[in-house]
């Protein structure tokens, strides 16, 4: 890493200290999308309960 006058070892631990950045938003993603999901899965409600019967039928001329 010429351009930054970096040491080899300071390029390591620059390079260590991103990947685990990288990692830990990684992992909190995952953590959100599993917590929305089951989020979703308790919202879920079956059409046929809130919908009025008459709901959807075609007007015929």
């Amino acid at each position: 890493m010429n351009e930054l006058d970096l040491s080899n070892t300071q390029a390591v631990f620059v390079s260590v200290v991103l990947i685990g950045i990288l990692l830990y938003l990684n992992h909190r993603d995952r953590k959100k999308s599993a917590q929305f999901e089951r989020e979703n899965q308790q919202t879920i409600k079956t059409p046929s309960e809130d919908l009025n019967p008459e709901y959807g039928r075609y007007i015929q001329l």
